[in-house]
């Protein structure tokens, strides 16, 4: 291996965020050292240097069951996705224990050890990818990258859930508390409801003075995006309210909390029909009354029922209020034919 080879792949491997602040950066990086690595005839490393971009190139997706959570970046326009997980070495298994067992980054440990639980069920390495994942919530939200500091986070609530080892689970519930805690003291609310989210899934180790906290810090967002008229932020803090007090045992606050959450689609609804444009307008005020009017079904919140059949029918009435523009720019213009 050349020293230009060697230095690039130590400068990978120290680097926790400040050169290779993506985890598409730190692939590309990988490809250059494979490409390398090729170009000198340095096959096997060459190799090993191909599997970390690969894996580095795998998105981080929405699905967390089993196989699905890392998933192609893109398809190819022949239909093939990149990257193929069915096309990566024959060692790729063995090579990401290694460097599981090897690394001191925990950028690194959290993303090889994670894709051996993803991809090939090994839960000595899904326990490992939990640890590791606490330790990367920290290290992002030091940074200031919050949103990696909350997939980080989460990933770790959602695997610490599924093994149910009692040490990561109270590791990742700490972590969750943490991360809620500086958010909201920081102001920066955006992800608390989603962290709360994957946080109940372990919700029943949290203890009566953490409930109490998180109830006050999910109150703290909920005022925020109700000042800001952020209706869906709102409504996904009201999904986590809701769960909290499930845990909890409280059902008459439990269903205050999902009648809120239909209130909300109303209130969504009284100021977008105000609206012209996109995302305003009548027609979108009626979709929204709607599922106000579906939600307070669900429920048998029939006394609603009435005011919002008639809040749809008004807002039909009215229809768009730019339509007759819309029906202008389909009619031939006199000039044609």
């Amino acid at each position: 291996m050349t020293s230009r080879s060697a230095e690039l792949l130590r400068k990978i491997e120290n680097d926790t965020g400040s050169l290779y602040p993506l985890y598409s950066d730190r692939s590309e990086a990988y490809k250059k050292a494979a490409d390398a690595l090729q170009s000198e005839g340095q096959l096997e490393l060459a190799t090993q240097a191909r599997i970390e971009w690969l894996v580095f190139a795998f998105r981080e997706t929405e699905t967390f069951g089993t196989g699905g959570y890392f998933g192609p970046r893109f398809t190819r326009s022949d239909g093939t996705p990149f990257p193929d997980f069915y096309s990566m070495p024959p060692t790729t298994q063995r090579y990401l224990k290694d460097r599981v067992a090897a690394t001191a980054n925990p950028l690194h440990r959290s993303r090889y050890a994670d894709f051996l639980w993803d991809k090939f069920r090994d839960a000595e390495a899904g326990a490992v990818a939990v640890e590791a994942y606490v330790q990367c919530g920290k290290l992002y939200h030091a940074r200031g990258d919050t949103n990696l500091a909350f997939r980080a986070v989460r990933r770790a609530c959602h695997l610490a859930a599924q093994f149910k080892k009692k040490d990561l689970q109270l590791a990742a519930k700490d972590a969750a508390l943490e991360l809620i805690d500086r958010l909201a003291t920081s102001g920066d609310l955006t992800h608390v409801p989603r962290v709360a989210d994957a946080l109940l899934d372990l919700g029943e180790l949290l203890s009566e003075p953490e409930r109490t906290r998180l109830t006050e810090r999910l109150e703290q967002a909920r005022a925020s995006f109700v000042s800001m008229r952020d209706y869906y932020l709102e409504r996904a803090t009201l999904k986590a309210l809701r769960q909290l007090y499930a845990v909890s045992g409280q059902a008459e606050a439990e269903r205050r909390v999902w009648r809120a959450e239909g209130e909300s689609f109303e209130a969504e609804g009284d100021y977008k029909a105000r609206l012209d444009g996109a995302g305003g307008g009548p027609v979108v005020a009626a979709q929204l009354y709607q599922l106000a009017l579906n939600h307070f079904l669900n429920m048998g919140e029939t006394e609603r029922i009435e005011n919002l059949k008639q809040k749809i029918e008004a807002a039909h009435r009215m229809g768009p209020t730019n339509f007759q523009e819309f029906v202008q720019l389909l009619r031939p213009s006199s000039t044609q034919g």
